[in-house]
């Protein structure tokens, strides 16, 4: 078959496409890999009836569309209950104290019921707490991953996830969902057709996120004294937000774990 040149354009930015992607996130898959191969195909319940109403088709729409599937399951936390929740409660005050200890540095501002964050790493997004009992939790938001070698990629979609913990003697055993849909516009029309890459990137955000919540809850509970003494002279943190860590610092010291 003869293509002419207006033919031939459109096959050539695909292999182009195609091989800046592989360059890409070839850093993300060798670590991935192993991860991904071994997840499992069971399901967190999801408790439609505590989701508002007005959600609920947007949720639908993404579990049912979903272009990838993610889930982490007893991911270990050395912490108590009480120290989770507050980090996970407070995510925007959270990503402060993660750059004030040099753990991470993830920018998230809160604008009414919406949380907006960008990793510093090439992904930005919104979302919001869907329904919150007990140890389970549920969150809604969209997602952007952008680099720039050549052609600029860009990858967006929207995404569902939920989360349970359970206390287990002196850890707590973290499950994680992740439901990923990748919009039909743009080079998403090309990605979509290739989880992997979507995998492999968001599995890596997802690992480095959980990372960091690891270590702040564990600094937090095997020496809440040295955590706050690092953080008391910082210009980020208010005289209020200071106070309620000196409360609850001083709560978490009593269950310190030797």
């Amino acid at each position: 078959m003869i293509y002419t040149n207006s033919e031939k354009q459109p096959c050539i930015f695909i292999c182009v496409i195609f091989l800046l992607i592989n360059i890409i996130i070839s850093p993300f898959l060798l670590p991935v890999v192993e991860g991904l191969e071994n997840e499992g195909l069971d399901k967190l319940p999801i408790q439609i009836n505590s989701i508002p109403l007005k959600y609920r088709e947007g949720v639908q729409k993404i579990i049912n569309g979903k272009t990838a599937f993610l889930n982490w399951r007893d991911e270990e936390i050395k912490t108590g209950a009480s120290i989770f929740n507050y980090i996970l409660d407070r995510p925007a005050f959270t990503s402060t104290i993660l750059t004030e200890l040099d753990i991470a540095e993830y920018q998230i501002e809160v604008d009414k019921e919406i949380l907006h964050f960008d990793d510093g790493e090439g992904i930005t997004g919104e979302l919001k707490m869907l329904y919150k009992r007990g140890s389970e939790r549920m969150y809604q938001g969209t997602y952007l991953y952008t680099t720039g070698i050549g052609v600029p990629l860009r990858l967006s979609g929207e995404w569902v996830s939920v989360l349970k913990y359970n206390e287990n003697g002196e850890e707590l055993g973290i499950d994680i969902d992740l439901y990923l849909k990748s919009e039909d516009s743009g080079l998403s029309r090309v990605t979509k057709d290739i989880p992997f890459i979507i995998e492999s990137i968001m599995f890596e955000k997802v690992n480095s996120y959980i990372d960091s919540l690891r270590e702040l809850s564990e600094l937090i509970q095997s020496d809440p004294d040295d955590v706050y003494d690092r953080l008391k002279e910082s210009r980020e943190i208010s005289k209020k937000e200071l106070k309620e860590l000196e409360t609850n610092f001083k709560k978490w010291k009593g269950t310190k774990r030797k």
